[in-house]
């Protein structure tokens, strides 16, 4: 793990330490399913936090990184007289490399992908805990979106983010076809406040 994230870190501090960047800080919510929970829905909600930096590579096209902690995971939704409930909550600390690539004033178009880290996750029920596989320490996501700059130093960036290699197997641990196991979907919103430059 050390030897995957040390590079990125690296990559981070390496633009912030350039003359011509940006860097900031962001914050929202994301909104999230897991496939192969027999559950349908982004009905899971949770937080997107961290920082920035952007390297502007040509005239309408930077190199972004980010470090960031984000919620990801998988809820029933409430069901009135249902006792039934369950809850997923993964916990990462996410670093996102995108291309974004400005399609006209204020408007920017982005994709990359996203690596990180798992370091704390739940599984409730209405009995309680649920002693299932725990999840792989190491995600990567194929990440997608766009940004929107409102004013000089603030942009909304809205984002989705899918699995590339499963998260975890599947409780019978079958495999069909490209279907190898559970995989995440996030969709996110933040508001991204420029602090440099």
């Amino acid at each position: 793990m050390k030897k995957l994230f040390t590079p990125l870190f690296i990559l981070f501090f390496g633009i912030c330490s350039a003359q011509d960047f940006d860097a900031g800080f962001m914050g929202g919510f994301t909104t999230s399913q897991v496939s192969g929970d027999q559950l349908q829905g982004y009905d899971k909600l949770g937080a997107r936090l961290g920082a920035y930096v952007s390297y502007p590579l040509q005239k309408k096209m930077n190199l972004q990184i980010e470090m960031q902690y984000i919620q990801k995971g998988s809820k029933k939704p409430f069901i009135k007289n249902s006792p039934q409930t369950y809850s997923f909550n993964l916990h990462y600390i996410e670093v996102p490399l995108t291309m974004n690539y400005q399609i006209k004033e204020g408007i920017y178009l982005e994709g990359g992908i996203g690596t990180a880290y798992l370091f704390a996750y739940k599984e409730q029920d209405e009995y309680g805990d649920i002693n299932t596989d725990k999840p792989n320490t190491l995600a990567v996501d194929i990440l997608l979106g766009a940004q929107y700059q409102f004013k000089k130093n603030m942009k909304f960036n809205l984002r989705f983010g899918n699995s590339l290699i499963p998260f975890r197997k599947h409780s019978s641990k079958g495999e069909w076809g490209l279907n190898k196991g559970q995989y995440s979907t996030i969709l996110s919103l933040a508001l991204m406040y420029q602090i440099s430059r």
